[in-house]
């Protein structure tokens, strides 16, 4: 049985990719997880920073949730128009790229990149946080659960996008569904202690809130719009005609997320919620509603099962990403490589990796990760905006030019003001950790580009005049002792013919050095090849090996030494224990010599297993 097929499924076919692609409502159950799940804890973030000024702060939830609803819809227009304009996927990278510069586009991706990593770790520690509020006996166990969500989900992904959003549609749908239902029945229910109309529109005159701490709690509840941007990267998953479908979802996912957010923050106005350690903000809501019953624990199910299925935005958006700045030599060319299932599986692998080692270093604790959250995204919504108008001043007939600017500057604002507050609010609180990480990741990546033209550089044949030419070659054979691998490996050094031949031999005694001189001269294989032996003073058999064939390099001109190594290849995985794996360890240190080539001979020994001989 072929556990890989068991494991992933078949392999599929380039011809087959079309059967691959998602439609609108699969689209949605796979790129809106993170926008949708953060209605989970967007509210909740605006109450925890306004419920330090008291009570009468909480009014404040209703203006900021509006104004983060209003950035909503500006960024479900200029997206749209992205989508439109940059068909192929990249969002904020491209267009960035496109107009502000390469190196704009190298911040967005990067900052989105940083995102999509703490996407993960955030949503899938604060799923597990849900379930933990609901059974606290489990709150042991949150950094093992948190590590198990991930594995699985980047399992899932590596099956295929197509395999992820069909599992992923129920929890992503019951949500939205029990979300709405809550919102709309916690306007509408008889409840004696709910808040009249009019409190709706005026605040406490008890209430002393300053603006630092108005632009505080709307920098947290901000980051219940991120993942607005993982449609657009997303792109090329969709079915033909692609811009449309991905357009059609980015506006489905706006009223939807619109709607739920701006939903829960009147209901929790409305019943005066305030937030606790122990229970978030919608169980509140699910327990003033409809008591501690059936709704209750579903919906702490649900909620688990959203948060951490919004890291499948992330498993759908970073490989997407890494691979289009790959392609432009900003990341390395193993993000470009699609697997067997027509996913970019090492991008999904090098996501689970990091987001599984952030969960590790910060203890499954999502209010210790929240910090790091939203400054990535942000930033590449403003580059985003910004490269937009740009883009839009440029063209003077574009259809609905003076709307793009002015919703593009307006959200440009709004999401600059985002990433300043976040930065000096919550920089003692960890956001220190991507202002740093940020920077250094751009820096790493120019370092790969610069590599990659080096290397370009380097090999690029321009005068087709030059042939390659034979060189007189010296070969060197290591050899343990005498026996058919030894033969095998000198039979292909000799089919090389070469203008010299070594058969070196090393060995750690003088007994074993005079058994097998006198057993190479008894053998006499070929007039043409040397037999070197050297006693090892320490026991060592690498280091006088590669002394050796240091002398040598001295002798002849650079690139004449070939040392041809014998690797022995066993039949089972567990065999290979058994055996030193010296040529392993020789090319490992020779392969970074200039002077030499390496070649590998691997000699396989029979399935089938043979009597061993009698012992002498």
């Amino acid at each position: 049985m072929n556990w890989r097929r068991v494991v992933f499924g078949r392999p599929i076919k380039d011809r087959e990719e079309a059967d691959r692609k998602v439609v609108v409502w699969q689209g949605l159950s796979v790129l809106s997880p993170d926008a949708l799940s953060s209605v989970a804890y967007g509210t909740q973030e605006i109450l925890i920073v306004l419920s330090t000024a008291g009570i009468g702060a909480l009014w404040y939830s209703l203006p900021i949730s509006g104004v983060i609803v209003l950035l909503l819809a500006f960024l479900v227009f200029n997206y749209r128009q992205i989508i439109a304009a940059y068909p192929n996927g990249g969002g904020a990278y491209v267009i960035g790229r496109d107009t502000l510069g390469p190196w704009s586009g190298v911040i967005a991706g990067t900052a989105l990149l940083v995102d999509y990593t703490l996407t993960v770790s955030v949503s899938v520690t604060a799923g597990v946080a849900a379930v933990v509020s609901a059974f606290p006996g489990l709150l042991q166990w949150t950094v093992p659960l948190s590590v198990l969500v991930i594995l699985f989900i980047m399992m899932v992904n590596l099956r295929g996008v197509k395999e992820s959003a069909q599992l992923f549609v129920a929890p992503v749908y019951l949500f939205i569904a029990m979300v709405l239902i809550m919102a709309v029945y916690a306007l509408v229910k008889a409840e004696p202690t709910a808040k009249p109309i009019h409190a709706y529109f005026a605040p406490s005159p008890l209430a002393a809130v300053s603006l630092l701490l108005i632009l505080r709690a709307f920098s947290s509840g901000s980051s219940a719009l991120t993942g607005i941007e993982a449609i657009s990267n997303g792109v090329p998953i969709f079915l033909d005609p692609a811009p449309r479908r991905a357009r059609t979802t980015l506006v489905l996912l706006g009223l939807l997320l619109g709607s739920m957010f701006f939903g829960t923050s009147v209901a929790a106005f409305r019943f005066g919620v305030v937030p606790n350690n122990q229970v978030t903000v919608l169980q509140q809501l699910a327990f003033r509603l409809f008591g501690h019953g059936i709704y209750f624990y579903l919906l702490s199910f649900v909620t688990m099962a959203i948060l951490a299925v919004a890291a499948n935005t992330s498993f759908a958006g970073f490989p997407q990403l890494a691979s289009l700045m790959a392609r432009d030599q900003w990341m390395p060319r193993m993000f470009l490589a699609r697997g067997d299932r027509l996913v970019y599986q090492n991008g999904i692998l090098v996501l689970g990796g990091m987001s599984i080692l952030l969960v590790i270093l910060f203890n499954g604790d999502t209010n210790a990760l929240i910090p790091l959250y939203a400054v990535g995204v942000y930033v590449s919504f403003t580059i985003a905006m910004v490269s937009l108008v740009k883009k839009r001043l440029a063209e003077k007939a574009a259809p609905g030019r003076i709307a793009t600017v002015i919703t593009g500057v307006l959200g440009a604002m709004l999401t600059s003001i985002v990433v300043v507050i976040s930065i000096i609010t919550k920089f003692t609180e960890g956001a220190w950790i991507v202002v740093i990480a940020i920077p250094l990741m751009i820096w790493g990546l120019r370092a790969v580009r610069r590599h990659y033209i080096m290397v370009a550089d380097h090999l690029r044949l321009n005068d087709l005049t030059h042939k390659p030419l034979a060189k007189k070659l010296v070969i060197v054979v290591p050899m343990a002792s005498i026996n058919r691998m030894t033969m095998a490996t000198l039979t292909t050094a000799l089919s090389m013919n070469p203008d010299e031949l070594i058969a070196l031999h090393i060995s750690t005694s003088p007994e074993r050095e005079r058994l097998v001189t006198e057993r190479w001269n008894k053998w006499q294989p070929d007039g043409r090849i040397k037999f070197v032996a050297i006693q090892s003073q320490y026991r060592s058999i690498l280091r006088p090996m590669v002394r050796y064939i240091d002398h040598l390099t001295h002798l002849f001109a650079p690139g004449r030494v070939i040392v041809v190594i014998p690797e022995l290849v066993v039949g089972k995985p567990w065999q290979n224990i058994l055996h030193n794996h010296m040529a392993f360890a020789l090319e490992a240190v020779l392969v970074f010599r200039r002077e030499v080539s390496v070649t590998v001979v691997p000699y396989h020994l029979p399935d089938a297993p043979q009597e061993p001989s009698a012992p002498h």
